[in-house]
């Protein structure tokens, strides 16, 4: 049975350590979102309060932002990758390297899976 850490810091670690092994694997609507860490076998699933566009060096609080990462989910899953964890602002932000759009998720809940 794997081990279960309910603390946004294991994700804050693969994201100093490894930032790049961080791959994007689901999102379910309204408010769940799965992460995982190719180099170390985590699996990091995130309770969303908020989604948000990033447009330059603001953000866009606008309703379609969850439908428009939806859509990158679904068209091209891996051109999502994560650009910020910040685990003391619940913050994790993600790009699309297809749409070159970025979104800026509010998060409410961490939850860490180790084999």
């Amino acid at each position: 049975m794997p081990n279960i850490y309910k603390s946004g810091a294991f994700l804050q670690q693969c994201f100093s350590v490894h930032p790049l092994s961080l791959s994007f694997k689901m999102l379910t609507l309204p408010d769940k979102l799965g992460i995982a860490c190719v180099n170390c076998k985590s699996r990091h699933r995130l309770t969303i309060g908020t989604i948000s566009r990033i447009i330059g060096d603001s953000e866009s609080h606008e309703d379609g932002a969850a439908m428009s990462l939806e859509t990158c989910v679904t068209q091209h899953q891996a051109a999502l990758h994560v650009t910020e964890v910040n685990v003391d602002r619940d913050i994790i932000q993600f790009r699309c390297r297809e749409c070159k759009v970025g979104f800026q998720t509010i998060i409410t809940l961490y939850e860490t899976y180790q084999p």
